[in-house]
């Protein structure tokens, strides 16, 4: 019976710890430290390792971000200084910019200058003009496009003028190059934002639309006091043959001998000689009689970016456009372009007295 008894005692203290395991105290009153089948106190198994594995991931996607962002700078320059070479190419060759526009030349000149700064600072690797190349860009490109609104202060249409700046292959090349950098600009943006985290080159690259609107304003006050000091207008000095001091070369008669509206009389004019005058105001002509004794009038403004023509005399009278070189002989024909279409004429009226009126235009000008 005892036997029993014991192996009963022992089967009920075996049952008790299997269904409610003892919990060790310490002195001190904590909990005993996990055995080795509960594991570490992190449950994520992590620690060290998973901060160490975050820290590199960081470095890698800072290093692949700087890394694009050169490799961006090295485009965005290129493209920079090809887009100066372009508006140099214009400012050599384009004429008009000196004779018609120097506002527009001294504004394309500061762009140029601009961009040759700009494009080796990018080439360099200096991070603190990213912002400042996609603001001069941006610039640029507005310009471009704001010189077509121009047109009627030149007296031409702004269709035409949009298909004549459109036509010169460096003015497009330019307007290209430009968006394209502001593309590349854009298209960096992630990298940079990913790099202005960071102290140092947060602090270099200061991105932020403040600061862009900032390079913006100080690029167009730049430009802006280029375009005003070449809108000084200084007195033209006289086209060659068109003094109009010497009345045998045809100077406009004075006095109350001829009406209103009239600008010469035959009796003032003689085989060679010749006058200049506006008709419509504003727009300049001449007036010259033939070898034969017949009156003969025409504009005095380029048919093809509306420049205004010297003259000069020889065999018989020959018109030349200091823009462009284009050339026309005594009939208003073109000889040498660019220019393709013929000067317009003024028609004429000569009244009983020989008073000479304009009466009207014949031929097609975008002036």
């Amino acid at each position: 019976m005892t036997q029993v008894e014991g192996a009963g005692e022992d089967w009920i203290e075996a049952s008790v710890a299997a269904r409610f395991p003892r919990i060790e105290i310490r002195a001190t009153g904590g909990a005993a430290p996990p055995t080795e089948d509960e594991g570490p106190n992190d449950p994520t198994g992590a620690g060290k390792g998973s901060s160490s594995s975050g820290a590199s991931k960081r470095r890698r996607r800072y290093e692949r971000a700087l890394s694009r962002l050169r490799i961006l700078q090295l485009v965005m320059g290129f493209a920079m200084l090809l887009s100066a070479t372009s508006g140099g190419y214009l400012l050599a060759t384009d004429g008009s910019l000196w004779h018609l526009a120097i506002s527009h030349a001294i504004g394309l000149t500061v762009i140029v200058v601009l961009d040759i700064a700009l494009g080796l600072m990018n080439l360099a690797g200096s991070k603190r003009v990213y912002l400042a190349t996609m603001a001069c860009a941006l610039l640029g490109v507005a310009l471009q496009l704001g010189d077509i609104t121009t047109a009627p202060q030149y007296d031409m249409t702004m269709p035409y003028f949009a298909r004549y700046l459109f036509g010169l292959a460096a003015f497009d090349a330019q307007l290209v190059l430009q968006g394209f950098v502001l593309v590349l600009g854009v298209f960096g943006r992630g990298y940079a934002q990913s790099l202005a985290v960071r102290r140092q080159e947060g602090k270099e690259l200061g991105f932020s639309r403040r600061n862009f609107v900032r390079r913006m304003a100080e690029f167009g006050a730049l430009i802006g006091v280029g375009v005003v000091l070449g809108s000084i207008k200084l007195p033209p000095p006289p086209p060659p043959g068109s003094s109009t001091s010497s009345s045998s070369r045809g100077a406009r008669p004075s006095g109350p001998s001829l009406p209103a509206g009239a600008i010469a009389n035959t009796n003032d004019i003689q085989p060679g000689a010749y006058l200049t005058f506006e008709y419509p105001r504003g727009f300049p002509d001449i007036l010259f009689m033939r070898g034969d004794g017949t009156l003969a009038a025409y504009s005095l403004l380029c048919t093809h970016v509306c420049c205004e023509l010297t003259f000069e005399q020889g065999s018989g009278i020959r018109f030349f456009c200091p823009c462009h070189g284009s050339e026309y002989d005594s009939h208003g024909n073109v000889v040498r372009g660019p220019a393709y279409l013929p000067l317009p004429s003024v028609t004429l009226n000569v009244d009983a007295s020989g008073n000479i009126f304009p009466t009207g235009t014949v031929g097609t000008t975008p002036c």
